[in-house]
């Protein structure tokens, strides 16, 4: 399948939040508990189209990630990648790029994963993450 890659816009705000709400509410839901007003006060508070990579299958959101630009270094927020385009590349895509652009500004990459999301964990892993630290929830890796 062929991807088509672009940043974000405000006007793709709904469904971007949408992508999120199908692929996380499950692991959200499991840990907390899932309550849309919350998540879609905090989604809007965090949003910023320019830190954003959509992956477009024609006219469909198939995967997108979302970076903040720290200090020292760039944190992925989030990589979502629909259930139909999972293992397709487009994960792999879009991290290579954040690693990309890291490179080009001598920053290290971060990122938290849940405990739970176990194929996520491999995924990372086996693009150079290990394993620095933990929350309750989640495991704080960093790229090597």
């Amino acid at each position: 399948m062929t991807y088509a890659y672009r940043k974000a816009q405000e006007s793709d705000r709904e469904t971007i939040y949408q992508l999120y709400r199908l692929v996380m509410r499950g692991f959200i839901s499991e840990i907390w508990g899932w309550d849309e007003q919350w998540q879609r006060t905090d989604f809007s508070t965090h949003f910023d189209p320019q830190g954003i990579t959509l992956a477009f299958q024609e006219h469909e959101l198939a995967g997108y990630s979302h970076i903040e630009n720290q200090d020292s270094q760039i944190f992925i927020r989030m990589i979502v990648v629909h259930p139909h385009h999972q293992r397709n590349g487009i994960g792999t895509n879009l991290l290579a790029s954040v690693i990309a652009l890291a490179g080009k500004q001598s920053k290290n990459v971060g990122l938290e994963v849940f405990k739970i999301n176990e194929v996520a964990k491999v995924f990372y892993e086996r693009l150079g993450f290990n394993v620095e630290g933990e929350t309750p929830s989640s495991l704080i890796m960093h790229h090597a």
